[in-house]
């Protein structure tokens, strides 16, 4: 983890202190999900508009490069087609924007998507902690 996370007796790094999942939760919370480490496939970045079919089928290698020298990804397993996004210097995913919510909301990852119903270090459950 980028760092250690606890609040309102939610501690990020301990997914038996999660809270139980309800979508009211989302309302008012400081986004700690985003502060997991976030995989994210090569159609989540087409989604995003980072590259495109053409770089990802043909010109993976440099792809990967760019990326990395980019900032936006900080490693890439070829194999199981996962890259692994870089964090702010802060903490947290690099797409959350100055008031910790997601600036790609409609294009975000599938991962994303999916937490915590489906995937999730915890299935349905977070580590809700309400904002300040």
């Amino acid at each position: 983890m980028a760092r250690h996370m606890e609040s309102a007796g939610c501690d990020i790094e301990r997914p038996a202190t999660w809270k139980r999942f309800t979508p009211k939760l989302c309302t008012d919370c400081k986004a700690l999900c985003c502060y997991l480490i976030v995989e994210v496939t090569a159609e989540d970045l087409i989604r995003l508009g980072i590259t495109d079919e053409d770089e990802v089928a043909f010109d993976m290698k440099n792809l990967v490069k760019r990326l990395k020298k980019e900032g936006l990804i900080t490693r890439c397993n070829i194999s199981k087609g996962k890259f692994t996004l870089a964090t702010r210097k802060t903490g947290g995913c690099c797409f959350l924007d100055a008031e910790n919510r997601c600036s790609v909301y409609e294009d975000r990852p599938e991962v994303c998507r999916q937490h915590p119903t489906r995937l999730s270090p915890r299935l349905g459950y977070c580590p809700w902690s309400p904002a300040h």
